[in-house]
């Protein structure tokens, strides 16, 4: 898996390179391109780790919707990222910049449901002494 990950990405780069001294207007597409071919590779792996997570969650008796918000979350971080970095290698470091900061605050915003739902947990322990 990896070395078809790094493989691709090469290729990527060259063509990135390449298209940068001839057509520097195509670069930006390909780095999408490349970046989407990688992510489609991941899915499988992806899916993987979700669906071991969900085992973890169904026996550890935890709410499924901490879970899932957990999972947007880490999708919106990582969703972030990838946009940011495109937006950088185009040469808009500041709307990278706004993205991340955009992303930041998503990511604070639905964090709020789990820290409630954390303090109900802790409430309950407490109760229970």
């Amino acid at each position: 898996m990896i070395f078809k990950l790094i493989s691709i990405a090469l290729i990527g780069v060259v063509v990135v390179l390449l298209l940068k001294s001839t057509k520097p207007e195509f670069a930006v597409f390909a780095t999408i391109v490349t970046g989407v071919v990688m992510v489609i590779l991941l899915l499988s792996t992806l899916q993987d780790v979700i669906l071991s997570f969900d085992k973890i969650v169904k026996k550890s008796g935890v709410d499924e919707g901490i879970f899932t918000a957990v999972l947007k979350i880490i999708g919106i971080g990582y969703l972030t990222e990838y946009s940011s970095s495109i937006a950088n290698d185009a040469g808009c470091g500041s709307i990278a910049s706004k993205l991340q900061f955009g992303g930041k605050l998503t990511i604070f915003a639905m964090s709020i449901s789990i820290v409630s739902a954390l303090i109900d947990v802790v409430t309950e322990l407490v109760n229970m002494v």
